[in-house]
């Protein structure tokens, strides 16, 4: 998001130097747009809105090779056993742990489901791509919260880790079962926790769990009230530590807790880099 008070944007835009405007269509990834002229990027953001529109983007084939629903029949008898099998064991795993969920309150009714669930592991990266290593695209802001702006930061750092080849363990390629058991498990928590909720990503309560997550595989550190705490007190000495605990367990967690994340990151990759060296 541009500020103006910070970079005089519309400035910016009006010079046609480093932003330009096109007010053609894009008719396809060749031939660029519906005017016939062309450009060359690094990379391509499709801004969708608030509306899921990404599926009209892809033909169905494809929608189901990048992870995101498609009706049910049009799976092969295959690919629908697979899944099947999948889902039905990670029923049994999520009812075992929270056996309440197999009793929802009667006011609220399952909604039959025509389309497969969004598959991608972390809502994030398609695993049939990942599996063969192609890392040329990736979605955000499929999973629906009530902590956008903290998922939206984190889970983009994580996409950009991971276009980049930054996380600290490349478990994305050749691992295609156990991201599929991944997938199924997360999306067999959410069928069961938001019954009304169809095909859509959804989490509450449980979204911190999410942005944990995403800290966790780049190697940032989630406890960010105790650490920011540390941070900006170093060598403060308090009794048994009590002091940042209680920042941790009892302060609200606000934006400033992730300041330094892109920082954290890099910092992390080169120790990586450097122990990787010595070896």
């Amino acid at each position: 998001m541009a500020h103006e008070a910070e970079i005089k944007l519309f400035d910016i835009i009006d010079e046609g130097k480093m932003v330009k405007v096109s007010r053609a269509s894009i008719k396809s990834m060749k031939d660029c747009f519906s005017d016939g002229s062309t450009v060359e990027t690094d990379a391509i953001i499709f801004a969708t809105g608030w509306q899921n529109a990404s599926n009209p983007l892809f033909s169905p084939d494809l929608a189901n090779e990048l992870g995101l629903p498609v009706p049910c029949a049009s799976l092969s008898e295959l690919e629908s056993g697979h899944w099947q099998d999948l889902d039905v064991a990670a029923d049994k795993q999520v009812l075992e742990a929270y056996p309440m969920l197999a009793n929802p309150p009667p006011q609220i009714k399952s909604v039959p489901r025509t389309e497969t669930q969004l598959r991608q592991l972390r809502t994030i990266v398609p695993p049939k791509l990942a599996r063969r290593g192609d890392r040329s695209i990736v979605f955000l802001g499929q999973l629906n919260n009530t902590q956008n702006f903290y998922f939206a930061e984190t889970s983009a750092l994580w996409a950009v880790a991971y276009l980049s080849r930054l996380l600290p363990v490349d478990s994305f390629s050749g691992h295609f079962d156990d991201m599929s058991k991944e997938i199924a498990l997360h999306n067999a928590f959410m069928r069961w926790r938001y019954p009304g909720w169809k095909n859509t990503p959804y989490a509450v309560l449980e979204i911190r769990d999410w942005i944990d997550a995403t800290l966790r595989d780049m190697g940032i550190r989630m406890d960010r009230n105790r650490f920011r705490w540390e941070k900006e007190n170093p060598g403060k000495w308090t009794l048994w530590g009590w002091r940042p605990w209680v920042a941790e367990w009892f302060e609200p967690y606000e934006p400033v807790a992730y300041r330094g994340i892109v920082d954290e990151l890099f910092e992390h990759v080169k120790e990586r880099e450097e122990k990787r060296i010595a070896m």
